[in-house]
């Protein structure tokens, strides 16, 4: 397989190229989640606000925010309101269910990213409990886990948004999406580093409401193919 040179955006984020499946027209996708550092630059022009945890009692996403050491962790604390503004301020946007799925997947079917081999922690940030210290790593710290095509943390890290609500749901069936309206529910795809094994799997999701910002959620963006 030959793959395409990567590109980059103005919040410096890398892009690989997934090419077409047999439904899929080919498209750009970041390398990483959206880092800390990524975010503040959005915010520095004007583009999102800053992060902020709708979870009860304090704002652990907001301190990673503000944290110099974890300027390249992902991003966390973002709606999905959130998340389709930045995509639309660097040039993309939210990939689809079955893009995401395609990404991390590629043509073989395997069953994680990587292959079939069961997940560990050369591969991915995974089964660490929030309340025994669990925490995001460094985007791109799991090399060993890299997709087919070369995008890392597709399992684990954190969950990402996509363009895609569960089947049936009001929003699938023409809900107007408007901020403060919980939408939805929306898919999210990945895992995070609260989750089990089992839930890194390429065709895991979970689903949350479009308002809804937790410390374990954030994303990343696709570019269609001009």
């Amino acid at each position: 397989m030959t793959l395409k040179p990567s590109r980059t955006d103005q919040a410096g984020a890398e892009y690989v190229w997934v090419p077409a499946g047999a439904t899929l027209a080919g498209f750009w996708m970041m390398r990483t989640p959206v880092t800390n550092a990524m975010w503040r630059a959005a915010v520095e022009a004007g583009a999102v606000q800053p992060p902020q945890s709708t979870e009860a009692g304090d704002d652990p996403a907001g301190e990673a925010y503000d944290d110099p050491a974890k300027a390249d962790h992902p991003v966390v604390g973002i709606t999905r309101y959130q998340a389709r503004w930045y995509a639309g301020w660097v040039g993309g946007r939210l990939p689809r269910d079955d893009e995401w799925t395609r990404a991390a997947q590629g043509d073989d079917g395997r069953m994680y990213p990587w292959g079939d081999q069961p997940p560990d922690d050369t591969r991915a940030n995974f089964g660490t409990f929030l309340a025994l210290g669990g925490d995001t790593t460094p985007v791109g710290s799991y090399p060993a886990g890299a997709s087919p095509y070369g995008l890392l943390d597709m399992a684990g890290n954190v969950w990402e948004w996509v363009n895609s609500a569960r089947p049936g749901s009001d929003a699938e069936v023409g809900y107007s999406e408007q901020p403060g309206m919980r939408g939805g529910p929306f898919i999210v795809r990945g895992g995070a580093f609260t989750v089990p094994g089992d839930s890194l799997r390429c065709t895991a999701q979970m689903v949350y409401v479009t308002d809804l910002a937790q410390r374990t959620i954030g994303l990343r963006v696709v570019i269609p193919a001009r």
